[in-house]
């Protein structure tokens, strides 16, 4: 157990932005948090800003606090239902900088259709990007559906885990992913049966058009 909190704890450490993310997830008030996990609500704005940085003690207060004022104990076990809440985070957050970090490189999968530069990348790539940059999991399979996504893997405790990502949340990241670079961005996913051959691809991909 002690080891799944030290996970979320380093999360909000690293980056206590994190904290509204889980409080969002759960459906807890900023002063609710901040009366369960001992951090005053102005300190708690501040971090959740990015004004101020986390300390270990806060880290450990909040991530208490997530635990005792959220309705999550019905789960089976709530440390996992965080930990798998981090896993969804920090997949959504390493995909929306894979394509950000395509769109403004100089990189070989891009092509122009009507003018417009389209990025077009196989599975394979995609699939060792993640390996490589999700470190809450050690993902072992990413399966390309019509428009979504399955990532299979396994916790640092052996445990299994399934995430999955729909047409929702797709167009949610593709949102993201247009803001910070003020330009249109569609982000599609095809397994290989169903990649259109104008494509010129003969395996699972990714089709991000950018204008």
């Amino acid at each position: 157990m002690y080891k799944k909190l030290d996970v979320i704890e380093h999360a909000i450490l690293l980056n206590p932005k994190y904290i509204k993310i889980f409080r969002n997830r759960l459906k807890i008030t900023q002063s609710k948090l901040a009366e369960e996990s001992g951090v005053s609500q102005s300190h708690l704005s501040m971090l959740e800003k990015g004004k101020r940085k986390a300390t270990k003690s806060h880290a450990a207060a909040i991530t208490l606090g997530l635990l005792k004022c959220s309705n999550i104990w019905d789960k089976e076990d709530p440390i996992n239902y965080l930990l798998d809440t981090l896993s969804l985070m920090k997949l959504e957050s390493t995909i929306v900088k894979f394509v950000k970090d395509l769109i403004k490189g100089d990189s070989s999968y891009k092509k122009y259709i009507e003018g417009y530069p389209v990025f077009v990348v196989n599975g394979d790539f995609f699939t060792n990007y993640l390996k490589e940059n999700v470190k809450v999991i050690d993902i072992k399979n990413v399966k390309f559906l019509r428009g979504r996504l399955m990532v299979d893997g396994i916790y640092s405790d052996n445990r299994d885990v399934s995430v999955y990502l729909d047409c929702s949340d797709i167009r949610r990241l593709e949102t993201k992913i247009s803001k910070s670079i003020e330009k249109k961005v569609v982000v599609q996913i095809f397994p290989k049966e169903e990649m259109p051959p104008i494509y010129s691809i003969k395996r699972d991909g990714i089709i991000i058009n950018c204008w």
